[in-house]
């Protein structure tokens, strides 16, 4: 599963079905209007195997509440270091409403595999492009058809970034990326906290 917590009229949420390592079908692809929508579609198609979710999966104790994962992704794409804003800055509802769904999951499953993303900077470390959804909507389907293997056309770019969110779940599930920005070293001035348990932010090596 792979969701965008974009707040009302704005919780993007896409589900792939996987055999033998493969994406098969993408099952479901929706913009909600409210969490608690969500949150019945969680309940409706459970068990997954795994979420991709564009959140704060961890909290820092440091200067700003920026965490070693937001530090490496400015500095080893500073194109798009502007599309990474410091912790404490960062609008209510992707922090509360992704953090309610990490909740709720932890609450069926205490180990369900969770990914961080951060698709705006992930799709420039994919193909070196800007996340330009308004302007760039065909050119930026074909890059999911590319990704998911399977023919695609998104309604908002809420249900993109809910989409490439479950393509980085997929990819760090089945170990085709193996870098965990979470395991990066830490300050002696912070600390990580995993309110909802251990999480990781798995990206290209």
């Amino acid at each position: 599963m792979g969701y965008d917590p974009g707040g009302n009229n704005r919780h993007g949420v896409a589900l792939l079905s996987v055999d033998e390592g493969k994406i098969c079908e993408v099952h479901l692809l929706k913009t909600f209007r409210t969490l608690e929508q969500v949150v019945r579609t969680i309940e409706k198609f459970w068990p997954f195997v795994g979420l991709g979710i564009d959140t704060l999966t961890c909290w820092s104790t440091g200067k700003s509440g920026w965490r070693p994962a937001d530090h490496w992704l400015r500095n080893n794409y500073p194109e798009v270091m502007n599309s990474i804003v410091a912790p404490n800055a960062l609008r209510g509802s992707m922090a509360l409403n992704g953090m309610s769904v990490i909740t709720l999951v932890r609450k069926l499953s205490s180990d369900l595999f969770i990914t961080e993303t951060h698709p705006k900077v992930l799709f420039w470390c994919l193909t070196r492009q800007r996340h330009d959804y308004v302007n760039l909507k065909k050119r930026m389907d074909k890059n999911l058809v590319d990704f998911l293997g399977n023919h695609i056309e998104t309604a908002n770019e809420h249900e993109w970034d809910a989409a490439l969110s479950a393509y980085a779940a997929f990819k760090s599930i089945t170990r085709g990326w193996t870098r965990d920005l979470h395991k990066l070293p830490i300050r002696d001035d912070e600390r990580l906290l995993f309110p909802c348990g251990q999480t990781c932010f798995f990206w290209p090596d």
